[in-house]
């Protein structure tokens, strides 16, 4: 990896971790704990090729306990829960943008959530905005189909939303076997014998419908194309309330896409 000078010359480097959490909490501890200042925090997947140091970040499990419980003592719980959730959404340079807010509120404390206007908050707050409507949206969107016995289907959020989606699901079909494959994230949640787990996964490839399936996903479309009235219908009002990107993975209208 190229660099202008020596890392231990640096005054500022590109933070790299592992991608998770608790990694991206240590990234907070080492800027605390190190003279160097990241310009940039991303992933090891996402190392980029660049003209400055690259420090890597390595994941400490007690080191990242002791920030996420600052959050909450030095700031607040809503602060903690802020983070949480904006970390798991599609937002660019959310970890840099994580760790500014950060940075403001442990100086000024739990305040610096009433600054909705702020650069250093408002990004945040609409990523969390965004990410909780789209786990909204899709706990109406998605489709399932039966796989001999279990029901699966496939989503491709902008945002990871499984872990928002998990207990509507499982509650909702609790005595069912579920999996619900993320396609953008590689993750899939699995609820079977009444355990749930979020796993990462490559790839599925989903077995044919039974000639059962074919029937009641036929009966569904010819609901839907039933129910429609013709005259008044208004695509830019349908994709306004059924966001267009969510139709490859909608049976009634996947053949619009």
């Amino acid at each position: 990896m190229p660099c202008i000078k020596p890392l231990e010359k640096c005054d500022s480097a590109i933070y790299v971790y592992d991608g998770s959490f608790h990694g991206f909490l240590c990234c907070v501890y080492e800027r605390f704990y190190s003279e160097v200042m990241p310009v940039d925090i991303v992933a090891s997947d996402d190392e980029p090729i660049t003209l400055y140091a690259v420090h890597t970040v390595l994941t400490n499990a007690e080191k990242a306990e002791r920030v996420l419980a600052s959050i909450s003592e030095k700031i607040s719980p809503e602060a903690r829960h802020l983070i949480e959730t904006v970390f798991l959404s599609c937002l660019k340079q959310k970890e840099l943008l994580m760790l500014n807010f950060l940075l403001r509120g442990y100086r000024e404390g739990r305040r610096i959530l009433s600054k909705l206007g702020d650069p250093d908050v408002a990004p945040l707050l609409k990523a969390q905005k965004h990410l909780l409507g789209e786990s909204h949206l899709l706990k109406g969107f998605i489709r399932f189909s039966d796989y001999d016995g279990s029901l699966a289907a496939t989503i491709t959020p902008k945002n990871f939303i499984l872990p928002f989606i998990a207990s509507h699901f499982t509650q909702r079909f609790s005595n069912e076997n579920l999996l619900i494959f993320d396609k953008t994230h590689k993750a899939a949640l699995v609820y079977q014998n009444r355990r749930m787990e979020i796993i990462s996964v490559d790839n599925i490839e989903f077995p044919p419908i039974s000639e059962e399936e074919g029937r009641y996903q036929a009966m569904w479309k010819r609901f839907y194309a039933t129910v429609s009235i013709q005259a008044r219908e208004n695509l830019r009002c349908r994709m306004t309330l059924m966001p267009k990107r969510y139709w490859e993975n909608m049976l009634e209208v996947q053949d619009l896409c």
